[in-house]
């Protein structure tokens, strides 16, 4: 006679733990991820896996999530390559001198290794965004520029959220959705801090190099 009381072999499943809350932030985090904004999305990535593989609804509801974020802000620098052509990296390149450099070598691998560089900006922070609107400056036809942006997202997505499965799987590593919520809130706090001491230290900077006689 079976143990009705003993714990099946994948595990206990709870439906409540991918909530609709939870996956509207794991979009928005993408989404300002892929936009170009500094946020750490990797681990939330691997945290959303771990918590499908305890969650009935399993990796289909944050991969989604996860590819439409991607592809919106894909489409809004896409737009505004089309619109806008250079001035929209020249947008870029004026956020900071490390995104002028970016802008700067972008051009010469995506003109040599154009397919390759789309599908590869994915997976390197800060250059997705370059890529979106070189797509969109170059002319690219929107119908294959969203083919290449769709699988690209939809390997990125997968890459990291099947690694999140397979170590909640193997290790019980469970992430509660508060603790989820909370360590997104910390990333994005300590990371607003060091953007604000590093502006200040170069406004410190500037000021002192102005104000030295010259000789």
């Amino acid at each position: 006679m079976p143990n009705s009381c003993a714990p099946s072999s994948g595990g206990p499943r709870d439906p409540s733990l991918m909530t609709s809350e939870l996956v509207s932030v794991l979009f928005v985090w993408v989404l300002l991820n892929q936009g170009g904004a500094p946020l750490p999305v990797v681990p939330s990535l691997l945290a959303a896996g771990a918590l499908a593989a305890h969650s009935r609804t399993g990796l289909l509801v944050p991969v989604l999530a996860t590819i439409a974020g991607a592809l919106v802000a894909d489409l809004v620098w896409y737009g505004l390559g089309r619109w806008r052509g250079p001035q929209a990296l020249a947008l870029l390149g004026r956020r900071s001198r490390r995104w002028a450099a970016c802008v700067g070598n972008a051009e010469e691998r995506f003109l040599t290794h154009q397919l390759g560089f789309l599908f590869s900006s994915r997976f390197i922070p800060e250059m997705n965004p370059i890529a979106a609107g070189m797509a969109g400056a170059t002319g690219i036809v929107p119908g294959r520029y969203i083919l290449i942006a769709t699988t690209s997202a939809v390997a990125w997505a997968l890459a990291w959220m099947s690694a999140g499965y397979a170590l909640g799987h193997v290790t019980g590593w469970m992430p509660t959705p508060f603790g989820f919520l909370m360590t997104l809130g910390l990333l994005a706090g300590a990371i607003l801090a060091v953007c604000l001491v590093m502006r200040h230290r170069g406004r410190e900077t500037g000021g002192h190099r102005a104000g030295s006689p010259a000789r």
